[in-house]
């Protein structure tokens, strides 16, 4: 047992769990994992920058200032550029802190402090990587060819997305310490993030960019400084898992599924990991098993969503889905097992949302592929 532990394996002979050697490595290994992923996703992304800008172009006259002719669009980008300005999301801050002050919420003051902290480390990093890299912004970027030039110069900072990043930052944190609305948090960044696509401001790239540095600041304001490396750890992985989830979308709603056998053989493929999933979820709806089926149920969730990453048939999505599984599972393996606290009407609603949400998928693929027009 001592030369076991001596040597570094896997196990620690008093806890079971992985070693510190293990651990680190398995850190190590779920980071690489996770920023692959999330390279290959902007690669998948930027496939869609040039065609989504100029469809926007399309649908825009070009008054004394630009409006958007579709109303829902015009709508998505004015909502979104106010509730995305800078002092409105202090605002938002402040008032927090004040009614977490005046009527005693310590859950609320300290929410506000953090979403302070998360927007001013956004925006530091926002600011640097905008005059680093010097990416144009769209209506300086009629080619949609651009290299790596830093500059001070105004209209060549589009990215990241300055609005995107602030409002995932503040969202973020929002989400850690309100549970309950956190999808609604979440959705409203989104909604930022959309409205400056729309607006002609950012690429698509640009605002997922934003979003990323939004979701790592508000995973690091929201912890103690003392444990910045692993909040770093855990942005990176969940944003890369966001910005697979919307690449799949796109993929799905704006690309035909490929021809020939790469496209035969990913369709297959996607097929099988998603019945497979399917099988292996059966302990969860039937209740047995209960301490032995954490890790099952979560390779039955990751064989699910690599499922339905084949179905898009494109490269970009399944490299990245595989990717970011591989993090996902590392992340569950070095993570301590827990029991399902949420009762059995929360498992009902979990396993209805899940089914859902793969009965959604498939109908996209049969029904919603390449709809978008662009």
């Amino acid at each position: 047992m001592r030369e076991e532990a001596d040597q570094g394996l896997s196990r620690s002979p008093t806890t079971g769990h992985p070693s510190p050697i293990t651990d680190h490595w398995m850190g190590v290994t779920f980071l690489v994992c996770s920023c692959l992923s999330l390279v290959i996703t902007f690669l998948g992304l930027s496939q869609f920058d040039l065609s989504i800008v100029r469809y926007v172009r399309s649908v825009t006259i070009h008054l004394p200032w630009n409006q958007l002719t579709i109303p829902w669009m015009a709508f998505t980008s004015d909502a979104g550029d106010w509730i995305g300005e800078g002092t409105h999301l202090v605002g938002l801050s402040l008032v927090l802190v004040g009614a977490g002050w005046l009527f005693s919420w310590a859950v609320v003051r300290h929410a506000g402090i953090q979403t302070l902290l998360a927007h001013g480390l956004a925006a530091l990093l926002v600011n640097g990587l905008k005059h680093l890299i010097g990416r144009p912004r769209p209506k300086f970027a009629h080619s949609g060819d651009w290299q790596f030039d830093p500059s001070w110069t105004s209209g060549y900072d589009s990215f990241p997305s300055g609005h995107s990043a602030a409002s995932f930052a503040v969202a973020t944190v929002l989400a850690k310490r309100f549970p309950a609305v956190a999808p609604l948090c979440i959705g409203v960044a989104a909604f930022v993030m959309l409205s400056r696509v729309l607006r002609g401001s950012h690429f698509p790239t640009d605002v997922v960019g934003g979003a990323v540095v939004g979701v790592i600041s508000g995973a690091i304001g929201a912890a103690p400084l003392k444990a910045w490396r692993t909040s770093l750890r855990d942005g990176i992985g969940h944003s890369a898992v966001g910005a697979l989830a919307l690449l799949t979308l796109l993929w799905f709603l704006a690309r035909t599924p490929e021809q020939g056998p790469v496209g035969l053989l990913l369709t297959g493929l996607g097929f099988v990991a998603i019945v497979t999933g399917l099988w292996l979820r059966r302990t969860e709806w039937m209740g047995t098993e209960r301490s032995a089926s954490r890790r099952r149920a979560l390779m039955s969730l990751l064989l699910l969503c690599y499922g339905l990453a084949s179905l898009t048939t494109s490269l970009y999505v399944v490299a990245a889905a595989g990717l970011a599984g591989v993090a996902s599972w590392l992340n569950a393996v070095n993570s301590p097992e827990e029991e399902p606290s949420d009762g059995r009407g929360g498992m009902v609603i979990r396993e209805s949302a899940l089914l859902v949400g793969v009965a959604l998928g498939l109908l996209t693929h049969y029904a919603g592929r390449g709809i978008l027009p662009f």
